[in-house]
This record gives structure tokens, C-alpha cells and sequence, in this order.
């Protein structure tokens, strides 16, 4: 809970900060109304797709109420009477908007940043049990090698207290056909002595041959557990691999959590850098200086994984003819990863840029706001590469 709480009011500070920021420079960057209500429209949409309705469902319906009320007046502000409006009472109605869509992306970006906060948590909760389990594999195998180390002692001893035993009975014969030589008299003693020692190397070769046969025997058994306590070491050795993989994936995902006006989705070997093209091109698709901005972000990012593979994807909306919304996508991811490689100095073959048109939409096309959603970027940084 002391986490939770201390979470909270990390978003309610960023809440009143953002607005005081924002506020003057919509201002000064001359935004109008309605691009501040289509951007808060895209920050709950953002916040619905990471799960802001069952996480952080007090912002999540709060930056719906904003958004409510912003729209209301500017349908209010585009009536007849609005339109007879003197200047200052029109720039009034205007700031008011301003104020409302602000207020209304605001609670968007906090109900987004508390679910995947969320999210996050959980994830590394699980992480954090596999490596439990793994330590937990790790002393049992070492608690098997100790066992198999302490069987190979008893063998050993078991092997010396036999050779001793051979030993002392190949003395006892050489000591007994002594015997047995000095006593004979007759002809008939040394047949029965050459028969008994006849008999007795028959039993030492038997026993020779059964003594080989049950060594042969805990070889095999000893090396059927030195087999299985190395496929159990391996399969520790791949366990411990994707664990710091894991590991390395969630430590890209928080800082990559951290990039200016992107989205991120991490999962399936690969983490997605979403940028929305309102943010980063002009209307002619070229680089804005706050899309530079942006990149500048995601490139010094990216150094600090120089063994990640990248694969730039630009997207469009239905609008327009396929060949048309072709290569707008194209030149989208065309400009994005030349800028990379140009100007943050990541290396050419570490990069591939494509287009793939309206075919990946992220939201409703029917919409304006969903549209806004499928204009975009993804920098994708592919995992175990």
C-alpha cells in the first residue's frame, strides 16, 4: 500500500505541474481548441488500451468528464451567438477550452501511467518468483552433486576393501600349495593338489568374471546419474539465460516507459515504441523540431542497447488510395531511421525501416480520434538478437 500511496502522489504532483506547464505553452506554441481536444482524445485512448478503465478507473473517467466538457463548449463557442461575439469574449471561450482539453489529456496520461505502473509491478512480481524457483533449483542440484560425489567415495573404499580381500586369498592359496607339497608323499597327493588348485583358480576366475560384471554394472548406473545431473545442469544453465533476459526486457521496458510523448508495449521478444505522427511530422510528413526532440529521446535510448536489433514500421490511416497510404508509411520509417543513423550515430545495419499503409490499424478507423491512433511510427527493438 506504501507504494501504491507513493505512486499516487508522484501522478497528482506530475497532474498539477503538467498543468501549470502546459497551460502557457499551448499558449505560446499558438495550439488551437480543437487540437487540444483531438490530443486528449488520443491520451484516453492511449490510457484505455493499457487497461486504465480496471486500473485507474477515478482518472480514466475524470479525463472522460474533462474531455465531456470541453467539447460541450466548443459546440457552445461554434453556436450563432458565440459567432457574434465580441474578440476578447471569443478569446475567452477559446482559453476555457484550452483549460478543459488540458485537464482532460492530463488525467489521460495519469490514468495511462498508473495501469501500466501496474502492470509493471506484476510483471516484475513474477520475475521475482522465477528467480526464486531458480535458486531453489540451483541448491537442490548442488545438494545431488554432493550425493553423487559421497556414492563415488563408497565405491572407491568398497573397490579397496576387494582388492585386499583378492589379496589375502591369492596368499592363502600360494601359502596352502606349500603346505600341500611338503605333505604329499605320493602320487596320488599331487593330483589331488593339482586338482584343487585346479578348482580353486575355476572359482577365482568366476568370481573374477562376477566382480567385473557388477562393476560394469555401477559404471553404467554411475554414469546414467552424472548423465542426468548434466541434462538437470543445463536446463538450470537455459533457465538462468531467459531470467536475465526477463530481467534485461523489464529494465528496457522502465526506461523506455520513461521517453517523451511515446507509448510503450513490451512481449513477444520485442518491445514496441509507439510515436503518434501528430507528434513528430509536419503535414507533409517531414521531421518537425519536436519530433527531433523525440527521436533525440528514443536514439539516446536505443545506445544504450547497441545489440538490440531495430525494425522502424510507419502506418496510416484508410484514408486515401492504397498506393498513396503505401508511401506515406514508407516515408514515414524512411525518415525516422535516417534521422537515427544520421544524427544519433546508430549503425546502418542495426536498422531496417518499412511501410505497411492502413494494414495494422490500432484503432477504429470510423473515428477521427481513431484515425489520429493509426498515424504513427513503431520503433520496434527485437529481443534476443
Amino acid at each position: 500500500m506504501d507504494a501504491e500511496k507513493c505512486w499516487s502522489w508522484r501522478i497528482s504532483s506530475l497532474l498539477v505541474l503538467g498543468l501549470l506547464i502546459l497551460l502557457p505553452l499551448a499558449a505560446l506554441a499558438g495550439e488551437t481548441p480543437i487540437q487540444l481536444i483531438e490530443e486528449a482524445r488520443a491520451a484516453i485512448e492511449q490510457a484505455n488500451k493499457a487497461g486504465a478503465e480496471q486500473k485507474a478507473l477515478d482518472d480514466f473517467s475524470a479525463a472522460k468528464s474533462w474531455l465531456s466538457q470541453a467539447e460541450k463548449a466548443y459546440d457552445a463557442a461554434k453556436s450563432l451567438l458565440a459567432m457574434i461575439s465580441t474578440p476578447s469574449m471569443k478569446r475567452a471561450k477559446d482559453e476555457e477550452i484550452i483549460y478543459l482539453a488540458t485537464m482532460a489529456k492530463l488525467k489521460g496520461l495519469t490514468a495511462e501511467a498508473k495501469a501500466k505502473g501496474q502492470a509493471t509491478a506484476a510483471e516484475l512480481k513474477d520475475a521475482r518468483k522465477d528467480l526464486a524457483d531458480y535458486q531453489s533449483a540451483i541448491a537442490f542440484m548442488k545438494e545431488k552433486l554432493l550425493e553423487a560425489g559421497k556414492a563415488k567415495e563408497v565405491q572407491a573404499k568398497v573397490e579397496r576393501e576387494r582388492g585386499q580381500i583378492e589379496e589375502s586369498r591369492r596368499k592363502a592359496a600360494e601359502l596352502e600349495a606349500i603346505k600341500q607339497k611338503e605333505l604329499q608323499e605320493s602320487r596320488l597327493k599331487e593330483v589331488e593338489r593339482a586338482a584343487e588348485r585346479e578348482k580353486e583358480a575355476a572359482e577365482a576366475k568366476l568370481n573374477k568374471a562376477e566382480l567385473s560384471a557388477q562393476r560394469a554394472k555401477e559404471e553404467v548406473e554411475m554414469k546414467a546419474r552424472e548423465e542426468m545431473l548434466l541434462a538437470e545442469k543445463r536446463r538450470m544453465d537455459a533457465m538462468q539465460a531467459k531470467l536475465q533476459v526477463l530481467e534485461q526486457e523489464k529494465a528496457m521496458l522502465a526506461a523506455a516507459g520513461k521517453l517523451p510523448k511515446t507509448t510503450v508495449k513490451g512481449g513477444d521478444k520485442k518491445i514496441v515504441i509507439t510515436i503518434l505522427a501528430i507528434n513528430i511530422f509536419t503535414p507533409s510528413n517531414d521531421l518537425s523540431a519536436a519530433g527531433k526532440e523525440t527521436l533525440d529521446s528514443v536514439g539516446n535510448f536505443l545506445k544504450d542497447y547497441p545489440n538490440n536489433k531495430v525494425v522502424v514500421r510507419g502506418h496510416t490511416d484508410s484514408t486515401g488510395s492504397a498506393s498513396a497510404n503505401q508511401a506515406v508509411s514508407e516515408k514515414r520509417a524512411r525518415n525516422v531511421r535516417e534521422y537515427l543513423v544520421a544524427y544519433r550515430n546508430l549503425m546502418p545495419s542495426r536498422i531496417t525501416a518499412e511501410g505497411v499503409g492502413p494494414a495494422q490499424p490500432a484503432a477504429s478507423n470510423a473515428s477521427e480520434a481513431g484515425r489520429v491512433l493509426n498515424r504513427r511510427v513503431e520503433v520496434m527493438v527485437l529481443m534476443g538478437e
